[in-house]
């Protein structure tokens, strides 16, 4: 648990951009590994709509990131930040919303999209709010997008 607070602590020493692509394709690795390995242990697959590429391109890459964003990261910290809750509530509080909004979507998908990916993203910005909203909101919203953008990648290429 020390390494896992270590490493995380080292993020609060780089820069936004460094901060942000780091976030993204971190969380994304973290939580391929967690899909494949409940994959491996037997749980669904998770079903995507029967949209056109580019339509899924746009929600995945560029819409999603930016509402998710505002419901499931700024609400919950906003809410959280009035209440006077610490650093680590607001993230167990944004984390918790992430993870309820992908409850229809399997086990697959409430562990690593909704927990990992949700830690990932509620962390970034949690830590950025201290900054500014504007700059917590792009750093998370731009570090999900990274995070979708590799997932819609591996998507393409495996055909699904």
């Amino acid at each position: 648990m020390q390494f896992i607070k270590r490493h995380f602590e080292r993020y609060y020493q780089r820069n936004a951009w460094d901060f942000c692509w780091r976030i993204g394709v971190e969380s994304t690795v973290a939580s391929f590994v967690v899909a494949i390995l409940l994959s491996v242990l037997g749980a669904p697959e998770r079903e995507l709509p029967d949209w056109s590429t580019g339509t899924m391109f746009v929600f995945i890459v560029i819409l999603a990131p930016v509402f998710e964003t505002l419901i499931m990261q700024a609400l919950p910290i906003y809410i959280a930040r009035k209440l006077h809750a610490s650093f680590r509530t607001q993230v167990i509080a944004a984390t918790t919303v992430f993870t309820l909004c992908h409850l229809a979507e399997g086990i697959a998908a409430i562990i690593a999209a909704g927990i990992i990916g949700g830690f990932y993203f509620s962390f970034a910005y949690a830590h950025w709010r201290k900054q500014s909203r504007w700059q917590a909101f792009w750093v998370t919203g731009a570090a999900h997008a990274i995070h979708n953008s590799i997932a819609f990648a591996f998507m393409l290429i495996a055909g699904i």
